[in-house]
């Protein structure tokens, strides 16, 4: 009979087979791979039952790690993973997030840093909007989240005056520059009106009709500006069609409806005769 390798005794290789068939591992035991594989070498019929128990258990292992976690119903807050629950890749590694954490975090806000809060009461102090340096897409200008800030106005009344104050004249120049924007915009629609009108001749009865449908297709943007005067008389053709003058196309004579009755006895039209002789 071979001899059993040192730090295996029988007693403790039955202990271990004994936990095996529970469905244990053979991390309790702290035994070394080579002492281990002597021992299956000099015992079979002990490694054919160990081997499949040992790969067995091993994978039921590795399905239980993080079961603690995965079997969580509510978060440490007491939120319901079923309502705010998500699932998120974190540094390579799927985790569960509460959302209605996330919420409570950004109401409540981080910590300023003393030199971001330098250079932010700067920037306030000469005018600059709150927006233009708490925006994280804006990385030339960004220095802190907008919630962050606004914590510390909360435990800062001071610094919140001094806000306050200055997103007044900040809210003052920036109505004055949207009024002068406005007006410039009606100034030059108005200038655009005469100037189109301009193109029109003078005798021409429909020129406000004319204009209004040529504004119309630049605001759509069936027409474009520097088209305008080249298709003038195209507008003016298409307001002929639906407006007719009381003149024919050519020469003088009045026009007169197809549909008129020619004589006040009868029931003749004056489109009867263009398809039949007057006497058919």
């Amino acid at each position: 009979m071979l001899a059993t390798p040192k730090g295996l005794s029988e007693e403790k290789a039955a202990r271990m087979m004994g936990a095996l068939r529970k469905g244990q591992t053979l991390r309790l035991f702290s035994v070394t791979a080579p002492r281990l594989h002597a021992y299956f070498a000099a015992h079979p019929d002990y490694a054919r039952e160990a081997m499949p128990l040992i790969e067995a258990n091993a994978k039921a292992a590795r399905l239980r790690k993080g079961a603690h976690i995965r079997n969580k119903t509510h978060c440490i807050n007491g939120h319901s993973f079923v309502e705010h629950g998500r699932v998120a890749i974190h540094k390579g590694w799927k985790t569960r997030q509460c959302r209605a954490c996330e919420v409570l975090r950004y109401h409540r806000g981080g910590i300023t840093k003393p030199e971001v809060l330098k250079k932010a009461t700067a920037l306030i102090v000469a005018g600059s909007s709150l927006s233009s340096f708490t925006k994280p897409g804006d990385r030339a200008r960004y220095l802190v989240r907008f919630n962050t800030l606004g914590r510390y106005r909360r435990e800062n009344p001071e610094f919140d005056r001094l806000v306050v104050s200055a997103i007044k004249d900040s809210n003052r120049r920036a109505q004055r520059r949207c009024e002068k924007i406005t007006i410039a915009a009606v100034r030059e629609q108005n200038n655009d009106y005469y100037r189109i009108r301009s193109m029109l001749p003078a005798a021409f009865p429909g020129r406000d009709d004319v204009v209004s449908s040529i504004f119309e297709d630049l605001l759509s943007g069936k027409l474009q500006r520097e088209d305008v005067r080249a298709r003038i008389q195209s507008y003016m053709t298409a307001h002929n069609r639906l407006f007719p003058t009381k003149y024919a196309k050519f020469g003088n004579a009045l026009l007169v409806s197809l549909d008129e009755v020619i004589f006040e006895d009868g029931t003749a039209t004056r489109g009867d005769t263009v398809s039949r002789g007057l006497w058919d």
